[in-house]
């Protein structure tokens, strides 16, 4: 017996779904995720959304409202989860149609594989054929909007027996849309433009073709829209009569105006083709009216997210919003957070906090806060927060300062640390390095002739950077056997030994390249481990991805690693060293190798070590990080870079 659970959270089936969401290249829903975003962190997302759905803590965020053209000038409204939710809905839907396909009439023939509108056609013509001559032409009120949730989920229910499955449908089904007025949720009804309605329309109305199987008429169903075939005028005229009390009893009903008795002798009209007599003519598309504006309500409202946490709902809150849901009312923003959700802001990233401050023996000064100005007085420098107070910190305590965006040093202050040789280090609002400042007497060249001999000397370039790997590797061995003692993890067991072998082979003769090989194969190794130690259910960690991180842990490595460089570049300088002359590290291009070099055996000790402590004891959230930019990129926010 098939196991479908199983087979709808498998990797593979969830990897298919994604194939046919990109192919779709469909935009994004109420979180403003871009398929382009989603494809930089696909694996990661699929993983989250698998483990939330076998942990039932998956909840689909509301549709985005959405309107295509009709024909006659008119929009037809949609309604379209997000791309994370389409994910998920399409791996059911592959199931469902295992499940449920083989209990299908073969009189529905839509948004079935295999079947379409011309196959419902070419059956008409079977019928006529068949001497079924007389026509009950009908349409549906509605149909979409008028779908009766508690029989829906009876019916589906009664067809599929895997309770995760029934979970699934009634979230969906319950999610409200998102407009300005706030989410409204619905009462009855499927969405149009979810990609699991077509199937859920189609069990609602399984009953009822059932109810023909058999039958003196024939029936042929294309969704909302069918024909009943008769042979006699008298036959149809009771049939219309049983149709209506049999779709009353769904909470259905017929069309007035699309409804009718007819024959082939006289003529009709059914999924873009004529019929008259033997003849089935296709009807041209006459030119389309042009729309009337859409409502202005449904269309460009702010991005939301969930929350996180979730939001703890008091009782007058859940009070306020059931009240709120009886009047048939948009729930407004403020309450909206109750079912789980918050505003995705869009707004750039202030990177500011409230614990901003200096203390004795600190030694590096951080500039984060965007728009500060930094300025002289005497032999202080003030730094200046807009609408904030100001700090003063005396110059002689300060040995580099960092400086991160938008941040205004004046010219006194300039001339300050270049007459105390501090180094000033600029780097973007995110970390990236852009250049520093020094005096003119940063470099010893005498020292600097010496550092160039050395790099010529190949016995002292192999030695040193052999030992940097040694010593990386047994720091980056260290942190795993503390973080494993009580975890007793294998996987991290087994990379804690490959390490100590790594450092082993480097006590053999070895070329560079052979050297940066361990230390690639044994960051590789590291980094496996490492995303086994993290234990906040929140944060996933694979492999290490940089420029741009891809991953809120990825994005807490790089800017910490950042902040380790910055201050090793600066005590490099300070030393009057050139910076550019590493031994592990080097290429053509010029770059700080030899910080680069000082900083490896530091980086598991100090950043690593920090970084674990602040996701597994929670101190940092998901909601630090902003959301993907578009080449994917993830970073920490605001003042979650002072924690």
């Amino acid at each position: 017996m098939t196991d479908w659970l199983d087979e709808f959270l498998d990797p593979e089936n969830f990897e298919a779904a994604w194939q046919k969401i990109k192919r779709k290249r469909s935009g994004p829903g109420v979180d403003g995720e871009t398929i382009d975003q989603l494809a930089a962190r696909i694996d990661q997302v699929q993983t989250q959304l698998i483990k939330a759905i076998a942990q039932n803590t998956y909840q689909p965020l509301p549709l985005k409202p959405f309107v295509i053209p009709k024909k006659n000038g008119e929009w037809r409204h949609l309604a379209v989860p997000t791309l994370r939710d389409r994910l998920v809905q399409q791996a059911l839907l592959s199931i469902l149609h295992q499940i449920l396909e083989p209990q299908f009439e073969s009189s529905s023939f839509a948004y079935r594989p295999g079947k379409s509108y011309l196959t419902a056609v070419r059956q008409i013509r079977h019928w006529h054929h068949q001497g079924y001559e007389w026509v009950l032409d009908a349409d549906l009120v509605k149909y979409f909007g008028e779908l009766n949730h508690q029989r829906l989920i009876a019916e589906v229910a009664e067809r599929v027996h895997e309770p995760k499955f029934l979970d699934l449908v009634q979230a969906w089904i319950s999610v409200g849309t998102y407009t300005k007025q706030g989410i409204i949720l619905p009462e009855k009804g499927l969405p149009q433009g979810a990609i699991i309605s077509p199937i859920l329309a189609n069990v609602y109305l399984d009953d009822f073709d059932e109810a023909f199987l058999g039958h003196q008429a024939k029936l042929v169903r294309f969704s909302d829209d069918f024909v009943l075939l008769a042979r006699s005028k008298k036959t149809i005229y009771q049939l219309k009569d049983q149709v209506e009390q049999l779709l009353s009893t769904m909470g259905l009903t017929l069309h007035p105006d699309k409804t009718s008795i007819t024959s082939f002798e006289k003529g009709f009209k059914f999924l873009g083709h004529t019929f008259v007599g033997d003849l089935i003519i296709e009807n041209r598309a006459k030119p389309s009216a042009t729309p009337r504006e859409p409502k202005p309500d449904l269309l460009h409202v702010e991005a939301i997210i969930h929350a996180d946490p979730p939001t703890q709902t008091t009782a007058m809150a859940q009070a306020l919003l059931e009240a709120v849901h009886r009047q048939k009312e948009a729930i407004p923003s403020p309450l909206y957070v109750v079912l789980g959700y918050r505003p995705r802001s869009n707004k750039p990233i202030a990177i500011d906090s409230e614990e901003i401050s200096w203390l004795t023996g600190m030694a590096t000064l951080y500039l984060v806060h965007q728009g500060s100005t930094v300025r002289k007085q005497q032999e202080r420098i003030v730094i200046q927060r807009p609408q904030q107070d100001s700090i003063e910190i005396p110059l002689a305590e300060v040995q580099r300062i960092l400086v991160f965006g938008n941040i205004q040093l004046t010219t006194p202050v300039i001339t300050l640390c270049l007459e105390q040789r501090i180094p000033v280090i600029y780097l973007s609002q995110m970390g990236e390095y852009k250049g520093h400042l020094w005096n003119e007497t940063a470099y010893d060249l005498t020292l600097e002739i010496a550092q160039f001999q050395r790099c010529q000397d190949q016995v002292f370039q192999l030695t040193t950077a052999c030992q940097i790997v040694k010593g990386k590797l047994w720091n980056s061995r260290q942190l795993l056997l503390r973080l494993n003692r009580n975890r007793q993890l294998s996987s991290v067991a087994t990379a804690i030994q490959q390490l100590e072998d790594y450092r082993e082979q480097l006590s053999n003769p070895l070329s560079i390249d052979q050297i940066r090989g361990y230390e690639g194969t044994g960051a590789a190794s590291y980094f496996a481990a490492f995303g086994q130690v993290v234990d906040h259910p929140d944060f996933h960690f694979k492999k290490r991805t940089y420029h741009p991180p891809l991953d809120p842990v990825n994005a807490m490595l790089s800017f910490g690693y950042t902040l380790l460089l910055k201050n090793v570049f600066s005590m490099v300088m300070a030393e009057g060293l050139n910076p550019h002359l590493g031994n592990l590290h080097g290429a053509k291009r010029p770059k700080a190798y030899l910080a680069f070099d000082l900083m490896e055996e530091f980086r598991s000790p100090i950043v690593d070590t920090l970084i674990i402590k602040l996701i597994n004891q929670k101190i940092i959230k998901p909601s630090d990080f902003t959301w993907p930019n578009e080449q994917g990129g993830v970073y920490l926010n605001e003042s979650a870079r002072r924690v």
